[in-house]
């Protein structure tokens, strides 16, 4: 039993099925996490080795190196970046596009390599192993708490809320920056400590031996079993001063107070944090994967307000970033356009179709949404904008199939069929063509999946929501609208023309009398189209290219680098100028401003140096606002000028879309960091020359001053001493050295041995220092070493194992694109490598990401096309058929290419994902017409009448199908229901890709199918008539009536 006899004779379980499809649907709806993008891994992974007063050259030769050879083996390893700075090395490892389960292994055996690395030098502390995907990308919402209170209550205040909020569902992890961790100072004086014939390494040993509580077994007394243990861990600071380090007998002991200064303080200030001007402490809240964005800060939400009752007077707690906030806004911009867009389509089904075909066509609309969203739930995706978007793609498509089959049922019920056996003659026969055309529609969609890097997971939910979507389409209206119609519909056709009729009924004749013009000029016909397209082709160069549209995203950056090696204080005195000028901002506009001083948060890195700081700008929401992000970026800008003294100040958007680095961005890679300097400033001043390009920034910094120790190796073995103990006794003495932890309740305090700080700011300590040697006699430090002035690097950065400097630029994209700017360089610099042999412009940022992602569109538009081409051979038999409905593909590339004109829209990811998608879409109509004719030859109809008889009877279908389309994404296309800045490129370049293709399918499919018809004949007959022969003949009323 076929699946619409089964639907016709047992409509009962079509429609349990359809109402639990309805209830599991809205359930899974309602309990769906919303995002604004899908849970992404970005298969990138991060190495952070801190080594504590090393230098950059120290840290590269020491740390980054060896971890970099020792992980170089492990498989699929696409690019290894690192950056090796002051006491740090940061690496960060992109893998080859895998999928998640092999890169979780891969990682694994990252984290295995980094183990085998036993050979880091001491004072280097573990290397720390992550990895980044969406949830880890951007805190969901930020928390300021502002006030004049003192640090000590500021703190504690601060810790009590991170923990309250760890304790929230599927919080992942709580950044707090602008508070000072506590820590415990014993500040040796050198003099004493000579006097005693101690050295710092005594020191150490006696406090680690003092402060510990050590099991020791246990003990049978009798019956009872006592445990043992030694007990001397620290109870009050105080304690630590009392530790005697020698003694000769009672009355000459020495205590650490005898020769160190003991206190309690802060950790020196390494990050300042300010609200409108005001001390503050900024918390950032990050999400675990399954975490829904919007249910955790209304949870965060509840808790400041239970905080703000309770908080000491003077502190105020307030949310400066709220993610949800642009995420409702999103999910509502595109459920706003999607029920305009529904609107409109069961308005035209109404208009066309009449009430009731209009409901049975109409019926398909939700319930397919809701198959859709019990897929996501049972896949533990989330309600996001892609899938959402996905689903207005969709929209007009759904009732294609439905419209098909009661256009088609209709027509025999006119004959004087019941419903049921207009439904059993009826859908059987359109069966064929229906999944013909989602079959091709599908076939256009289902391989964007396979699309590599990170634009292709960003957009891999819209490929597999469209599929979903149109399966469940078909079995809607194959098992349940059958049902429908067979139940409820009217016998004799009655109730099927809507009040549009008569309008169509002239348009039918408008096409009837234009169609058999086209045909009679076939061949011009046709090659005028294809004139057409090629000059489409030659107009795509001046649209200008964008990687992705920018969403007006109410908050900015303004990043400041200052030369290295400046002070905190001054770096802090720079931001403050800043500041006071971004707070002059219209308060029309402005909401707050957070600065972060020793905070730097980039694109593809986050330092916290003394040297660097920004300032988060957060302005209305743009419905309350006149001026766009861009306008009051550039107002700041001219306002803020030439800042004397910063090394770099950039102002810069918050990202929307997928994390892509920089608009533009070359890398220069080589062996002399002189060589690279020297390119360095050629591409920075061919830059400076281009016009929208502003920003210009490298990575490339002098260094520090240092002063360098040379140790003489012999006089240095003459006493017993090494490079390595001369080297951890100056490490020791002004860069301290932790000798264990202070227990005050559950915090964990670490207690350092250093020289104070008046000794650690004296040239002379240094001269003057000595140095125990393994006999325990004092050494002159001078005898023994020599210290050189010179000057290192700030940072060394590199790119697959070689140093690199790295130029990035900001790009206004109204004049210019980082495309064109990347073309401009690659031409002016072609001949680099003969200039400098050894040296490479590797070119990075959109750049890099969009010719990757072009080259994968255009590799599975192939894909598709030719999938597409497979299931029209298999359903038309034939070769020349189904390159004849394929004909219909560049009619949409004109169409898409001339909205995107119209609209003024760059070549955009999106627009260029909105065409590969549009081979699937534009060849429907193609398919149903070339049906018909098909079907009108076989039952013995000459070829004229054949093809004029199936453009009129398809003529309603045709429209409707296109148009349903087009309405559901018109509101999209125009923003009607909320304008999205990524989106409406895509939904504009399927609508006009659509009108033209339709239109034009309309006209020169027949036309190609005659001409075909000519070359078959050529063949068979020799030379042909190049006019239809009795087309003048054919009678419009014959033509309409199906004669």
């Amino acid at each position: 039993m076929s699946i619409f006899k089964l639907s016709v004779k047992n409509p009962v379980l079509a429609n349990m099925i359809m109402l639990a499809v309805i209830v599991l649907g809205a359930y899974s709806f309602i309990s769906l996490p919303r995002e604004e993008a899908p849970e992404i891994n970005f298969n990138w992974a991060f190495i952070i080795t801190l080594y504590p007063g090393a230098s950059p050259e120290e840290v590269e030769q020491l740390i980054t190196i060896p971890i970099e050879d020792e992980i170089a083996d492990v498989d699929k390893i696409n690019m290894i970046s690192s950056t090796s700075s002051e006491g740090r090395s940061y690496i960060s490892i992109k893998f080859d596009d895998i999928g998640d389960a092999e890169f979780y292994r891969l990682y694994q055996d990252l984290r295995a390599e980094v183990d085998k690395v036993t050979d880091l030098p001491a004072g280097a502390e573990k290397p720390l192993v992550f990895r980044l995907n969406t949830s880890t990308w951007l805190p969901v919402v930020s928390v300021v708490l502002s006030g004049d209170l003192p640090e000590s209550q500021m703190k504690e205040v601060a810790d009590r809320l991170k923990e309250d909020i760890l304790d929230i569902e599927n919080v992942s992890k709580v950044d707090v920056y602008g508070v000072r961790d506590r820590v415990i100072w014993v500040e040796a004086d050198p003099a004493r400590l000579q006097g005693y014939g101690l050295s710092l390494t005594q020191l150490v040993n006696s406090l680690q031996g003092r402060n510990l509580n050590l099991p020791n077994g246990s003990l049978k007394l009798g019956r009872e079993e006592y445990l043992l243990r030694t007990v001397g861990e620290f109870g009050r600071v105080e304690d630590i001063g009392k530790v005697i380090l020698r003694t000769s007998n009672p009355a000459g002991a020495f205590r650490v107070e005898d020769i160190a200064r003991v206190r309690a303080t802060y950790e020196r200030t390494t990050t300042i944090s300010r609200l409108n001007g005001k001390p503050s402490v900024t918390l950032n809240i990050s999400k675990k994967p399954q975490g829904n964005t919007i249910k955790i800060t209304e949870q965060v939400k509840r808790l400041l307000a239970s905080y703000r009752r309770r908080l000491p007077e003077g502190a105020e707690v307030s949310i400066t970033y709220d993610g949800s906030t642009h995420i409702k806004e999103i999910l509502n911009k595109l459920q706003s356009n999607a029920i305009v867009g529904m609107i409109l389509v069961i308005g035209l089904l109404y208009l066309f179709l009449g009430p009731r075909n209009a409901l049975f066509a109409a019926v398909g609309i939700p319930v397919t949404f809701l198959a859709t969203f019990l897929f996501l739930k049972f896949t533990g995706r989330s309600l996001n904008g892609n899938a959402l978007f996905g689903l207005v793609l969709v929209l007009g498509m759904l009732v294609d199939d439905a419209i098909v089959i009661i256009e088609n049922t209709y027509r025999y019920m006119q004959k004087g069929m019941s419903p049921k056996e207009a439904v059993l003659k009826g859908t059987p026969e359109v069966a064929l063509p229906v999944l013909a055309s989602v079959g091709t529609t599908v076939a256009a969609f289902l391989p964007l999946m396979l699309m590599s890097g990170i634009v292709g997971k960003f957009m891999k939910i819209i490929p597999i929501v469209v599929s979903l979507a149109l399966a469940a389409s078909v079995f809607e209206a194959f098992f349940i609208l059958p049902s429908h119609i067979a139940e409820w519909g009217k016998g004799n056709g009655r109730g099927r023309d809507g009040r549009g009729h008569q309008l169509f009924l002239k348009l039918r004749r408008f096409y009837v009398r234009n169609l058999v013009r086209v045909l009679r000029r076939r061949y011009w016909a046709v090659l005028g189209v294809l004139v057409i397209a090629l000059g489409a082709g030659l107009l795509v160069p001046h649209l200008g290219v964008q990687m992705f549209a920018e969403e007006d995203v109410p908050f900015f950056y303004v990043r400041v680098e200052m030369p290295m090696g400046t002070r905190l204080e001054e770096t802090d005195r720079v931001l403050r100028s800043l500041e006071k000028i971004a707070l002059t901002l219209p308060k029309d506009e402005l909401k707050s401003v957070v600065t972060n001083v020793g905070i730097l948060e980039k694109e593809d890195e986050w330092l916290m140096r003394s040297y660097v700081g920004e300032l988060v700008v957060y302005l209305v929401d743009k419905k309350d606002r006149k001026r766009s992000v861009d306008a009051i970026i550039a107002d700041l800008r001219e306002r803020i000028g030439r800042v004397p003294g910063v090394r770099s100040l950039e102002l810069a958007k918050a990202p929307t879309g997928p994390p892509l680095g920089k608009p533009f961005s070359v890398k220069i890679k080589g062996k002399y960091f002189d060589k690279l300097e020297e390119i360095a400033e050629i591409v920075k001043d061919e830059l400076r020359r281009m016009p929208g390009v502003h920003d210009i920034s490298d990575d490339f910094m002098p260094g520090k001053k240092e002063l360098r120790v040379k140790v003489d190796e012999y006089r240095a073995a003459l006493v017993g001493l090494n490079t390595a103990q001369v080297a951890w006794a100056l490490r020791q003495a002004f860069e301290g050295q932790k000798a264990t932890v202070f227990r005050d309740g559950d915090e964990s305090v670490d207690v350092v041995v250093k020289y104070p700080e008046w000794v650690r700011s004296d040239y002379a300590t240094l001269e003057n220092l000595r140095i125990t040697d393994p006999q325990g006699h004092s050494i002159p430090f001078k005898t023994v070493a020599r210290i050189v002035n010179t000057r290192g690097y700030s940072y060394i950065k590199r790119f697959d194992r070689q140093r690199a400097i790295t130029i990035s630029a900001e790009v206004d994209k109204r004049v210019t694109s980082a495309m064109e700017v990347s073309r401009k360089l690659k031409k002016r610099f072609a001949s680099i490598e003969a200039r400098y042999p050894g040296y490479k412009l590797d070119f990075r940022g959109e750049f890099k990401e969009f010719q990757e992602a072009f080259n994968d569109l255009g590799k599975l538009f192939l894909i598709g096309v030719i999938i597409i081409f497979l299931i029209l051979g298999a359903q038309f038999k034939s070769w020349i058929q189904p390159l004849i409905i394929l004909f219909t593909v560049p009619f949409a590339f004109i169409g898409a290419v001339f909205g995107l004109l119209v609209s003024g829209y760059p070549f955009s990811i999106p627009s260029l994902f909105g065409m590969v998608a549009l081979a699937g879409v534009a060849v429907n109509s193609s398919i149903v017409l070339v049906d018909f004719i098909n079907k009108r030859r076989e039952r013995g109809m000459k070829r004229w009448r054949a093809i004029m008889e199936a453009g009129s009877l398809r003529l309603r279908p045709i429209l409707l199908t296109s148009t349903t389309t087009i309405f559901g994404l018109l509101p999209m296309a125009l923003g009607i229901g909320g304008k999205s800045a990524v989106w409406m490129p895509l939904a504009n370049t399927i609508v006009w890709g659509l009108m033209v293709s339709t239109l034009l399918t309309l006209f020169i499919i027949p036309s190609l199918y005659a001409i075909a018809g000519d070359i078959a004949r050529r063949f068979r007959f020799g030379r042909v008539r190049s006019s239809p022969e009795g087309l003048s003949h054919l009678k419009s009323k014959e033509i309409k009536n199906g004669s």
